[in-house]
C-alpha cells in the first residue's frame, strides 16, 4: 500500500470505530460533534503527515488524536457553560474524570451499540441503509448516492434528516 492510499484505507476502518465511541460518551443526539472530532482528527492526518511522513502506528495516533481532540473540546465546553446556561442534550458530570475509552471491546460495543441505533424502525429503510454506510463503513455521500441510484442531494438531506431525529429523540 503506498503512502497516499493508507489515509483513504485507514479513514474506511477507523471513522466508524471512533464515531460510534464518541457517540456512546456524548450520546447520539450529539452524533454531528463526534463526526466533526474525527473529520478534525483526519485533517490532522493529513497535515501531519503529509509533513512528517506516516507514524509506526497511524491508527493508534488516530485514536491519541481523537481523545485530546475530544478532551479539547470538553474543556471549552465547559469553560463555555460556566458562563452560558448549558447547550448539550447530555453533558458529562465530570470532564475531568471523562476518558475516552478506544480499548478494542470498548469500540465493540460502541459499533453494536451503533448498529441498533441504525436499525431505528422509526427511521426509513432507505434511510437507514445511507446512514449505515456513512456511519459504519465510512462511504462518501457520493458512494451512497451511485449504489442506492439516487442523488447527492437526496443522500445528504436524508442523512441530515436523519441526524435531526436523533437529536430531537
Amino acid at each position: 500500500m503506498t503512502d497516499h492510499q493508507m489515509l483513504p484505507n485507514l479513514f474506511r476502518l477507523e471513522y466508524s470505530k471512533i464515531v460510534s465511541v464518541l457517540c456512546k460518551t456524548f450520546g447520539i443526539a450529539n452524533i454531528q460533534l463526534a463526526e466533526d472530532i474525527v473529520s478534525d482528527t483526519f485533517l490532522k492526518a493529513s497535515e501531519s503527515w503529509g509533513l512528517k511522513g506516516i507514524p509506526a502506528n497511524p491508527s493508534a495516533w488516530l485514536y491519541t488524536v481523537a481523545k485530546n481532540l475530544t478532551k479539547d473540546y470538553l474543556k471549552r465546553e465547559q469553560i463555555y457553560i460556566q458562563k452560558v446556561k448549558p447547550r448539550l442534550v447530555r453533558q458529562p458530570k465530570d470532564i475531568k474524570t471523562l476518558e475516552v475509552d478506544l480499548s478494542a471491546d470498548n469500540i465493540k460495543d460502541s459499533q453494536l451499540q451503533m448498529i441498533f441505533t441504525v436499525c431505528n424502525p422509526s427511521i426509513s429503510k432507505k434511510a437507514q441503509i445511507a446512514f449505515a454506510l456513512r456511519t459504519l463503513c465510512g462511504f462518501g455521500i457520493n458512494e451512497i448516492a451511485n449504489a442506492l441510484l439516487t442523488t447527492h442531494a437526496g443522500i445528504h438531506k436524508s442523512l441530515h434528516r436523519t441526524k435531526k431525529y436523533f437529536r430531537d429523540h
